[in-house]
């Protein structure tokens, strides 16, 4: 096997005509389908007889770079490759042909509409100049034009609806807007060979999906990797191999060397504050947010390819044990990949500064590198409670959130709250508070509450902090200076905490933060 990997384009102009012989995309078809993230790589046989000079493939989409091509050859020499790309004939997946042929039957079904509507009009216009005949029969002949007008006008109404929604299917796949490309290998074919292409397209994804559920009796989480997969590539993916990788191809890749570090200071200038951003703006982003990181979920056919994962050096892959199609269209297809079950410690956190909310918490042992970061659906004890984006870290443990626990009470009442000026030139704040925890469940509760140390920016301001309990510990995850107390509370069970912190900063200037 000869293995070419850099690629020799020439003109189709400057090549010599050659005998050869035509292939097209069903003569040569995808083997093998390796799904990125924002990508696909190709992989496709071409078979040559014994005695050919020239071999061409045709009808492929003109949407890769023709200078990421690669090829290997068995029993063949390749001595040059052109291409040339037509907008004539443009390929497409069959949904996409599928709409443009119910498109093409509208236009013409609103043509004929057209035609009766124009044919009556000049009847009522020829009836409008008749002199001679019965005044009876010109009505009915009248009657039946301006029906015919109504009708005809109401049916290409609805027709041009219809026109209007399925070209924005079609606009939505838009893989029809892609060119055809044409490839040329001039060989020399001593033998029976084979050419194995392979490049990289774009409009084709996929994305982990996860669903863990939370079952609070038995202290257990099933966790199950689903893969989100769409292609608009402008071809059908029939019976092909396909594995899922996590590696993120780059056309180009920049050379990174190490370069000299300049510091400089300038004397500060006065600045016009910032103005805070306005609740249009707020809402605005937080609906594009939610926009962003919502999937919505289709059903699938029931049988799908189960999936083999292998983690890589710097990557991890899934490998379907069965051959899988993927027609280029705009649905988005859900494959599950493997379900696992695993213990957790579930716990109640409480982090009175930032909510007043209990939240419901599972901590397990962290995952591998084979869980790639994505959605993932969260349920309770059989209910749904919600989305959001999960990053699968590799902190000491790995904690999920599953909603609110409204059966903790949590209280925060302000004993003190004041500013003193100590001098003309010093200020402080004192903050006094008391978190009150109750359990009002049925049945013991552990808990976990979280306070963090004010932590000063700047040596003008000091601070002080006091606890009428000591936490367990005092840091989170390796993060320094985050107090937590373990408490279990059983059933109707208090817990009080007194909580003060003591700010001093220079009485000129502006605080944050408290």
């Amino acid at each position: 096997m000869r293995v070419i990997s850099a690629l020799l384009f020439i003109p189709l102009y400057s090549v010599v005509s050659t005998n050869g012989y035509a292939l097209s995309l069903s003569e040569a078809p995808i083997q093998q389908v390796t799904l990125y993230p924002n990508s696909a790589k190709i992989e496709r046989s071409i078979p040559v007889k014994a005695g050919e000079q020239l071999v061409s493939l045709n009808g492929l989409p003109a949407n890769f770079d023709i200078g990421q091509l690669q090829y290997q050859t068995i029993n063949i020499d390749v001595n040059a490759v052109s291409h040339q790309d037509s907008a004539l004939n443009k390929p497409a997946g069959q949904e996409s042909r599928q709409l443009k042929n119910e498109i093409k039957q509208l236009e013409t079904q609103i043509s004929a509409q057209n035609a009766i509507i124009q044919a009556a009009e000049l009847q009522n216009k020829f009836l409008t100049n008749l002199n001679a005949g019965s005044g009876t029969t010109v009505r009915q002949q009248a009657y039946d034009a301006y029906l015919a007008i109504d009708t005809a006008t109401q049916r290409k109404k609805e027709l041009q609806q219809r026109h209007q929604e399925l070209q924005q299917d079609l606009n939505a796949i838009g893989d029809h807007q892609f060119n055809q490309r044409s490839l040329k290998f001039y060989v020399q074919a001593a033998q029976k060979g084979e050419i194995k292409l392979s490049y990289i397209v774009p409009y084709a994804r996929w994305q982990p999906v996860y669903k863990a559920e939370l079952n609070s009796a038995q202290k257990q989480i099933t966790l199950t990797r689903m893969a989100m997969l769409s292609q608009k590539t402008g071809e059908d993916w029939h019976n092909v191999k396909l594995i899922l990788s996590t590696t993120q191809p780059q056309g180009q890749v920049r050379q990174v060397t190490p370069e000299p570090w300049s510091v400089n200071y300038n004397e500060p200038m006065p600045m016009p504050p910032v103005p805070a951003p306005s609740a249009a703006y707020s809402v605005a982003y937080d609906k594009k947010r939610m926009r962003d990181n919502t999937v919505e979920v289709e059903a699938v056919a029931p049988q799908f390819p189960e999936f083999e994962a292998s983690e890589l050096n710097y990557s991890a892959e899934f490998r379907a044990d069965t051959k899988t199609s993927l027609a280029s269209s705009q649905q988005q297809i859900y494959l599950p990949l493997k379900t696992e079950h695993f213990p957790v410690a579930l716990s109640v956190w409480v982090i009175p500064r930032q909510s007043p909310q209990a939240i419901i918490n599972a901590e397990l042992a962290t995952l591998n590198n084979n869980w790639p970061s994505g959605m993932i659906k969260l349920y309770r004890d059989g209910d749904y409670i919600g989305q959001r984006a999960w990053n699968n870290s590799q902190d000491e443990k790995l904690n999920m959130n599953f909603g609110v626990d409204e059966q903790i009470q949590v209280k925060v009442v302000d004993l003190l709250d004041k500013k003193n000026p100590l001098n003309r030139t010093q200020t402080e704040t004192l903050q006094k508070q008391q978190y009150v925890i109750q359990n009002l469940h049925n049945y013991p509760v552990q808990v976990r509450l979280f306070d963090a140390l004010p932590q000063s920016r700047q040596s003008q301001l000091t601070t002080q902090s006091s606890y009428s309990i000591q936490p367990s510990s005092s840091t989170w995850q390796g993060q320094p200076n985050i107090n937590q107390w373990a408490i279990p509370l059983a059933p109707q069970q208090k817990f009080e905490l007194q909580v003060e912190h003591l700010f001093k900063y220079p009485s000129k200037g502006h605080t944050s933060g408290f």
